[in-house]
């Protein structure tokens, strides 16, 4: 099954690739993108359930912003958000060959995290591309959950938001960290697993000032942790060595 998944992908980034040099924000790479997350999770046998798709509007762009379990959060979004993402990731990804030039292609923010002018200037153009239209998703916790459980919140996310003016939607997963956990190997899938994902209702950053980025953060983890309290049972991890391995940290 990984295998597939992975020759899958490699095809999917060899079609959009020319594509997305002329169109990278488009119908058709969004039908991709799209095509592509639903694939992953059909090979992996995931039952699905969302919730919440009414709550975001089709009118301006948005920050979804969401809890962090697994690398499957990522076919996850791109399969059932009705918006087109993009995501912030190091810039490091941009040296592999072929696949940092589809990033950079099909428009994926690179940081340089290892630079903090750089990183200030990359953010403040990504929330002018924001602004004009450009939806992005972040995994407000910075790396997957080793637990299940929700952990602290980074404030990037939130000052991002703020100096776009754009809505955060809060997002919330449950069930993915037991598809692929962090300890595990990228061939090693546990097959057949529920998962859910609820989009909350957006939540307005208009009018708001940099140091409203505490309030901001904490509508926002209040939102994704109540829907979580609802599902975070899928959440549980229930793999013995996984466990023990966990305690052991």
């Amino acid at each position: 099954m990984v295998l597939t998944a992975l020759l899958f992908t490699l095809l999917c980034i060899i079609v959009i690739t020319p594509i997305g040099i002329f169109v990278p924000l488009g119908r058709i790479t969004h039908a991709i993108e799209r095509f592509w997350g639903h694939t992953l999770l059909f090979l992996a046998g995931v039952e699905a359930e969302i919730s919440g798709i009414e709550n975001i509007r089709n009118d301006r762009p948005c920050i979804f912003v969401s809890n962090h379990q697994s690398l499957f959060d990522i076919p996850l979004m791109m399969a059932y958000s009705p918006k087109q993402l993009r995501m912030i990731f190091k810039k490091e990804l941009y040296y592999i060959p072929f696949f940092g030039f589809c990033l950079w292609v099909l428009r994926f923010i690179g940081i340089d995290r290892g630079n903090r002018d750089r990183a200030i200037s990359s953010l403040k153009h990504a929330a002018k591309r924001i602004h004009d239209g450009t939806n992005i998703v972040i995994y407000a916790d910075g790396t997957r959950s080793l637990t299940g459980e929700l952990q602290p919140f980074k404030r990037g996310a939130f000052v991002l938001a703020i100096d776009a003016q754009v809505d955060i939607v809060p997002v919330t997963i449950s069930g993915t960290i037991n598809i692929m956990h962090k300890y595990k190997s990228l061939f090693d899938v546990t097959f057949g697993r529920k998962v859910r994902l609820i989009f909350g209702k957006p939540i307005s950053t208009e009018g708001m000032k940099p140091e409203h980025k505490e309030d901001l953060l904490s509508q926002v983890r209040a939102e994704v942790e109540s829907n979580f309290d609802a599902v975070k049972e899928l959440s549980r991890v229930d793999d013995p060595e996984l466990i023990e391995r966990i305690k052991n940290k």
